[in-house]
C-alpha cells in the first residue's frame, strides 16, 4: 500500500495515493488521488477506498453505510433517502465507522442503545421514544443488508432486542378550544392561514406549503391537494404524492375559504406560485414561537394533523370518511393510527372496521389500470407488445388532471410539452401517467439537472428507457423502476452527466 510525494507549484510537500482496484463489474480501474498532507493520509485513503469494494463480513462499518446509501439512492424518494443519510452520518457512523461489522456484536450494540436511552439534551430532554426506535431500526437495516451481501452471519441487533417505540404511546393533539386561543398569538397572516388550514383540514405540511392560488376554487370552499412540497439539498421540488389516494378534495369551513381567498389575493401571486413563502423550517419555528407566546400545551405541527382527526372523531365521523380526507393509503392505516380515540372499541366495533379494511382492500385491487380496450390497437414501427399497448391506452382514458398539470409545468421548464411530444405515436403525457406515483421524474431531474438545451437528451433517455423496458421486462408495467435503475445509471456513464 504505497503512498507517493510529490512537490506542489508553491514549493509544499504532497502526498498521493495511486494503486488499482476491481469494481463491482470485475474490471480492473485505476485510481489517482492527490493533495494529501501526509504519507499516513494518502494511504488511509487507499485502504478506506478499497474496503468498499469488499463482500466480506471485515468490511468497516462506514464503508457499508456508504454502499448502503449508493444501493439506496435508485430505491427511496430523495426525501426519504436524506432522513436515512442524517441518522447513518449522525448517530450510526460516529460510533460505529472505524470497527468491522464481524466484531460488532449484541453487547456492543447494547452498550451502544444505552448511550441513546440515557442521553439527554441541555434542557435535560432524552430522545422520543419513536426516535430511538428510528434510529435502531435504521442500524437494523444497514446489519440486514450486510447479512444479505456481506456473508455476516447474523444481525446481532436481532440478539441485542431493539428500543423505543414504533409510534407513540401518547398523541398529542388539542381541542379546537386549545388551537383558537393559540392563535390569538399569531399575528402574521401567512401563518395564521396555514395554521388554520393544517388544524381544520388534517392536511400533511408539505401538501399545505404546496397550496397554489389555482388549487383553491373561487366558487366553491375546497382545496385541490395534488402535489407535495419537499425541499432536498436547498433545491425545492413540487414532488406527486406517492398514492392515488393522496389525490383529493378537502372541503373547508366558508369562512377559512374566505380567509385564503384574501391572502391569495393580497400576495398577487400567479396560478402555479406557492401561497406560503416559507419552507417546513419556517413553519415549525414560528409555531413554536406562536405557543411560547400563547402558554398552551406544546405539540408539534405534525399533531394539528392529530387534532383534526380528533375533532373528527368527536363529531362522530366514520372512520372511512376520516380516511379519504387524510389521503391515507388504506382504511387500516387510519385504524392503526388513531382507534385509541375511539371510545368502546369492542368486539363490534373491531367486526365492523374489518370489514370496512377487507372492502378497502379489494376496492384497491380494482382501481389497478385495466384498459377498457382488452386489445389496442397496434402502432405500426412501434416495439411495444400487446400488453404495454394495453397499459398506455388506459392511462391515457383514466390519466388524473392535476398530476398531468404537475407534470406539465415541470417539463415546460426543459422545453419539453408533455402533451404534443410522441414517443411511439403516444403522447410522453400518458408516460407520464403510468409512472406519476413514482420516482423516476424527480430522480432524472436532480441527477442531470437538465436545462432547455437537453431537451432531445430527455425524449431520448425516456424513448430508450421505453423500448428497453418493454424487450427485457415484456411490457411496461414497471417502467418508473426500470428508469431508476437501469436508464438513469446508463445514461450518465455514456455522458458524464451527473447530480451526485
Amino acid at each position: 500500500m504505497p503512498a507517493y510525494k510529490y512537490q506542489t507549484a508553491d514549493g509544499k510537500t504532497k502526498w498521493y495515493a495511486n494503486f488499482y482496484y476491481t469494481d463491482w463489474l470485475g474490471q480492473k480501474k485505476h485510481k489517482c488521488k492527490r493533495g494529501f498532507d501526509t504519507k499516513g493520509a494518502a494511504r488511509e485513503y487507499e485502504h478506506s477506498f478499497l474496503d468498499r469494494f469488499s463482500k466480506e463480513p471485515t468490511i468497516q462499518f462506514a464503508s457499508l453505510a456508504k454502499n448502503y446509501l449508493e444501493d439506496m439512492e435508485s430505491r427511496l424518494k430523495l426525501t426519504t433517502l436524506k432522513g436515512k443519510r442524517y441518522i447513518i452520518e449522525q448517530k450510526l457512523t460516529p460510533f460505529f465507522g472505524s470497527m468491522q461489522i464481524c466484531d460488532i456484536d449484541a453487547d456492543l450494540v447494547r452498550r451502544w442503545q444505552n448511550s441513546l436511552i440515557n442521553y439527554r439534551d441541555e434542557n435535560g430532554k432524552p430522545y422520543a421514544e419513536t426516535y430511538l426506535h428510528t434510529i435502531n431500526s435504521q442500524l437494523s437495516s444497514i446489519f440486514n443488508y450486510a447479512v444479505k451481501y456481506y456473508r455476516l452471519r447474523i444481525n446481532p441487533c436481532y440478539v441485542a432486542g431493539s428500543i423505543g417505540e414504533s409510534r407513540a404511546s401518547e398523541m398529542n393533539f388539542w381541542t379546537q378550544d386549545q388551537f383558537e386561543h393559540a392563535l390569538q398569538f399569531e399575528q402574521k397572516p401567512s401563518y395564521r392561514v396555514a395554521f388554520k388550514i393544517l388544524f381544520y383540514t388534517g392536511m400533511r405540511e408539505g401538501e399545505v406549503l404546496a397550496i397554489t392560488p389555482g388549487d383553491v376554487p373561487r366558487d366553491e370552499p375546497v382545496i385541490d391537494i395534488n402535489k407535495n412540497h419537499a425541499v432536498v439539498d436547498g433545491v425545492e421540488y413540487f414532488l406527486t404524492p406517492k398514492t392515488k389516494r393522496s389525490i383529493r378534495r378537502v372541503t373547508i369551513p366558508e369562512s377559512l375559504h374566505k380567509e385564503l381567498l384574501d391572502f391569495i389575493d393580497s400576495m398577487q401571486l400567479n396560478p402555479d406560485e406557492r401561497i406560503f413563502y416559507f419552507k417546513k423550517g419556517g413553519l415549525y419555528s414560528e409555531f413554536k414561537r406562536m405557543i411560547k407566546r400563547s402558554g398552551d400545551v406544546d405539540i408539534r405541527v405534525h399533531d394539528l394533523r392529530h387534532s383534526h382527526v380528533a375533532l373528527l372523531v368527536n363529531m362522530g365521523k366514520p372512520i372511512e370518511e376520516i380516511s379519504r380526507r387524510l389521503g391515507h393509503e388504506s382504511i387500516k392505516t387510519t385504524w392503526d393510527t388513531y382507534s385509541h380515540l375511539y371510545p368502546g372499541s369492542d368486539k363490534e366495533l373491531a367486526r365492523d372496521i374489518e370489514l370496512l379494511m377487507q372492502k378497502d382492500e379489494a376496492t384497491q385491487e380494482e382501481e389497478i389500470f385495466v384498459s377498457e380496450t382488452k386489445h389496442a390497437v397496434p402502432v405500426p414501427g412501434s416495439p411495444l407488445g400487446e400488453s404495454s399497448l394495453d397499459i398506455l391506452a388506459a392511462a391515457e382514458s383514466h390519466g388524473n388532471e392535476y398530476i398531468r398539470k404537475n407534470n406539465r409545468a415541470i417539463f415546460q421548464k426543459y422545453g419539453i410539452d408533455i402533451e404534443k411530444d410522441f414517443i411511439y405515436e403516444y403522447k410522453l403525457e400518458t408516460y407520464l401517467d403510468w409512472i406519476s406515483f413514482g420516482d423516476a421524474i424527480i430522480k432524472i431531474i436532480s441527477t442531470f439537472k437538465p436545462t432547455e438545451e437537453l431537451r432531445d437528451f430527455l425524449l431520448a433517455m425516456f424513448t430508450d428507457a421505453i423500448s428497453s423496458c418493454e424487450r427485457l421486462n415484456g411490457n411496461l408495467k414497471d417502467l418508473d423502476i426500470f428508469i431508476v435503475e437501469n436508464t438513469i445509471p446508463k445514461y450518465e456513464k455514456i455522458y458524464g452527466i451527473s447530480g451526485k
